[in-house]
């Protein structure tokens, strides 16, 4: 994560007007939702795909609304267009123009002619919870879907950093994020076939802070999880976040930044800093890097041991797939940008610091959750045990991974699944390539049956004992032992030692 970026925590997509129309089609680019009748676009350079970015999902989370959960009343606007503005992007993260006003999903899916009840993918960015969005570079699977015309993609924003953990006195519900991932997963299941989807085949997919978020709601809504499957990159409930019940328990990071705006004597601290703009907030978080807004465990939406969670059963029994890059935090080898010259010296003493606890991080709560996983006593209604698969992606390409950033370090399997690889840094290799094309058709095989569509593609349970090396030098899908991945009762010990389970 790039610290640069620390509170980019706000965005809009690629600017476009999305225009009411009179006519609905699953096949066609003007499509009737909830939000309205949107006008889609097709992109020359993809063809079969259409693209529909900047759906309102929910009311504008701004001045009276802003820290309240998302609501759908009155959300049909009298404007005649609705259009958002983006700014210049990154392939890292958006890097200017955000807006408050940032509740929308963008739905890429097939032209046609297609069947209907096409599986669906709904992808939740990371960024730890207090920066991202969809219009970062990586994010745009108009070539998978072109490539496959067998799925949808669907791209979800949400509120993150002080708009969506506010931890405030006087609020009911302090994880705004999860609840905005939430109603964009409901806005999906009633609005998907509309676009040629299944509702009943929904996955959703997230790479750290949103594959932790994605966990979360695994626990939050177990009986109702409206996912059929979830895809785990990089991070679960059990990855120790810098939150506990006891974080910031006095509310003090929310009234630092009243006293620095002028609220904190005020008679409403919330009314008055409803007030302030959210250019002004994130002004002050930027000037002061000790505030921190992360979610916080309320034991209804965020728990307190996650371990006990899973021993009681309170957790959804849709199938997973968990995995973790082979080196996750090299991404923070301390350089300063893709033109730096490589320091040899520098890179080897920050990967003796810290690679190996990080790696150890997000090993360990990836590994001890797909074990608990595997055995809670949760079934589903057809009596199935829980049903987990294992990967380590250890892909190494220069335009993906420059020697700033050497290895398959944290959120470089993004480009390859996503299929943007080639456009920052030089054109993919054959073998990338391949490699991207096998990692995009298992993520479909499991969108398509998350029960049995990745044993019929030869990757093996965790049941079995199994897991998968993907991207590696030898081929692009290596199946092997659990252990080799895992380190067997090494993550057990490891782990305790971050925590045993709970969400600290």
């Amino acid at each position: 994560m790039r610290p640069s970026f620390l509170f980019a925590t706000l965005m809009a997509v690629q600017s476009l007007g999305l225009a009411i129309d009179t006519t609905s089609s699953s096949h066609s680019v003007q499509v009737m939702t909830t939000s309205g009748l949107l006008k889609g676009f097709i992109n020359p350079a993809f063809p079969s795909t259409r693209q529909f970015l900047g759906i309102p999902f929910a009311m504008p989370p701004t001045g009276p609304r802003r820290w309240l959960p998302p609501d759908p009343q009155q959300l049909l606007r009298n404007a005649q267009v609705y259009s958002v503005n983006g700014g210049n992007m990154t392939e890292f993260w958006p890097q200017e123009t955000f807006s408050e006003d940032c509740l929308i999903l963008n739905v890429w899916t097939p032209q046609g002619p297609l069947r209907e009840g096409l599986p669906v993918i709904v992808w939740h960015f990371g960024g730890g919870f207090v920066q991202g969005g969809t219009n970062a570079l990586f994010y745009n699977p108009e070539s998978w879907v072109q490539r496959t015309q067998e799925h949808i993609v669907v791209t979800v924003n949400f509120r993150s950093n002080i708009f969506g953990f506010p931890n405030a006195a006087g609020l009911a519900e302090q994880s705004l994020g999860l609840l905005d991932q939430r109603f964009a997963l409901e806005w999906v299941r009633e609005n998907i076939a509309r676009f040629g989807g299944d509702p009943s085949r929904i996955v959703k997919w997230g790479e750290s802070g949103g594959a932790i978020a994605c966990n979360f709601l695994n626990f939050a809504y177990p009986s109702d999880p409206i996912a059929s499957g979830m895809i785990l990159d990089s991070g679960t409930a059990l990855f120790p976040i810098e939150a506990s019940v006891s974080f910031d328990k006095g509310h003090t990071n929310f009234t630092s930044v009243a006293g620095s705006v002028g609220c904190e004597y005020a008679t409403s601290q919330l009314e008055c800093m409803r007030g302030v703009s959210w250019q002004t907030l994130l002004g002050v978080m930027a000037a002061d890097s000790t505030l921190a807004f992360l979610p916080i465990i309320d034991e209804k939406v965020l728990f307190e041991n996650y371990t006990e969670r899973y021993a009681m059963g309170a957790v959804s029994s849709v199938p997973a797939i968990i995995g973790t890059n082979q080196h996750e935090l090299l991404a923070l080898v301390p350089q300063t940008g893709l033109n730096t010259p490589f320091n040899a010296t520098a890179f080897a003493d920050f990967a003796a610091k810290y690679d190996t606890k990080a790696n150890a991080a997000f090993l360990c709560a990836s590994a001890v959750g797909t074990s608990l996983l595997r055995h809670s006593n949760t079934d589903d209604s057809s009596n199935r045990r829980l049903t987990t698969y294992r990967y380590r992606y250890d892909g190494n390409f220069p335009n993906v991974s420059p020697r700033v950033y050497p290895g398959a370090f944290h959120t470089a399997e993004l480009p390859l699944l996503f299929g943007t690889a080639g456009r920052y840094h030089g054109a993919s290799t054959a073998y990338e390539e391949e490699v991207g094309s096998k990692m995009q058709d298992l993520w479909l095989a499991f969108a398509k049956d998350p029960q049995n569509g990745l044993k019929e593609a030869g990757w093996g349970s965790y049941a079995e004992g199994k897991a998968v090396l993907l991207g590696g030098a030898d081929a692009p899908m290596v199946q092997v032992e659990i252990g080799e991945i895992d380190g067997g009762s090494r993550s057990q010990v490891i782990f305790r030692d971050l925590g045993q389970g709970r969400h600290s």
